[in-house]
């Protein structure tokens, strides 16, 4: 079985620390990284969800509704 790691939810006024802990707050200010649904480029303002991934990567949904909605029906729940 896989291991998954469990990632809590956070406050808007949290996002930026928990950036800087995974060192992802510069390429998010410098427009590096974009939606994996739309392809949008993801800001501090409309950075809904992230998603880890092997190493330290990780992936982004913008708050567009048509995203999430999108990225959760694609996703399997466990």
């Amino acid at each position: 079985m896989k291991k998954r790691n469990k990632v809590p939810a956070i406050f808007g006024e949290d996002i930026q620390e928990l950036l800087q802990s995974i060192n992802e707050i510069v390429p998010i200010e410098n427009g590096e990284r974009l939606c994996i649904v739309c392809s949008k480029t993801i800001s501090l303002d409309n950075i809904q969800i992230i998603i880890p991934r092997s190493g330290n990567v990780f992936q982004y949904v913008c708050n567009n509704p048509n995203c999430i909605e999108d990225y959760n029906c694609k996703t399997p729940s466990k």
